[in-house]
């Protein structure tokens, strides 16, 4: 009985490795292809495990996919908690929200690139949505939400309604980022995450002098 647990143990844990090295090739793939023309047998290849290993762990490549936007956006939730909660001052807050959300997408351009060809807005929802996503989604939406009203309440952000606010922030994020990478990716993080606080500025903090 002992033995037979041991197995099922080191089965998982292979089996975890095995998935979490089949998403990292399948990400370059659609990123470089698109989903529709992404191919089961290039991330055989890519990722240099069998056909048999991919089905054994993924029923299909929407599996795969959805697979790929579940582990990024637990990721992402955890990056909007983290930076919108840690500081009580809504400026702090916000500033540090920019910096981890492009600290996390330029970690990870693959899925940058992956996710901006989907052609679906932030603000909106995610595409190809299961439950998860949409959960995802909703919940890290919140956390913005609540992070925009903090600013409004303290005065420190636009008088206008948080969620609307929320979306603000998302479509700057997701434009700018667009941008860079239809540029090469040759901006700086600092030059990036520069920009973006030039945005976030013009359009969603009161200036001292209003306040």
């Amino acid at each position: 009985m002992a033995g037979g647990k041991l197995q099922d143990k080191a089965r998982a844990a292979r089996n975890d490795v095995y998935r979490q090295h089949i998403l990292e090739a399948a990400e370059q793939v659609f990123a470089e292809s698109g989903f529709d023309n992404a191919k089961l047998q290039d991330i055989s290849k890519l990722a240099e495990v069998s056909m048999g290993t991919i089905y054994a762990i993924f029923a299909s490549k929407e599996e795969l996919f959805r697979g790929i936007l579940d582990t990024r956006g637990a990721d992402l939730l955890e990056v909007a908690r983290a930076s919108t909660q840690v500081d009580a001052d809504p400026r702090a807050a916000l500033d540090r929200l920019i910096e981890a959300y492009i600290d996390y997408f330029l970690a990870h351009p693959s899925f940058l690139r992956m996710h901006l060809r989907l052609g679906t807005s932030w603000v909106l929802g995610p595409s190809m949505s299961g439950e998860a996503q949409v959960r995802l989604w909703r919940e890290i939406h919140t956390l913005q939400a609540e992070l925009m009203r903090r600013g409004v309440t303290a005065g420190a952000f636009v008088d206008e309604d948080p969620a609307f606010l929320a979306k603000v922030f998302s479509a700057l994020d997701q434009v700018l980022l667009a941008d860079w990478v239809a540029d090469g990716m040759r901006l700086s993080r600092d030059a990036v995450v520069a920009r973006m606080r030039r945005l976030v500025e013009r359009s969603i903090l009161v200036h001292k002098e209003h306040r």
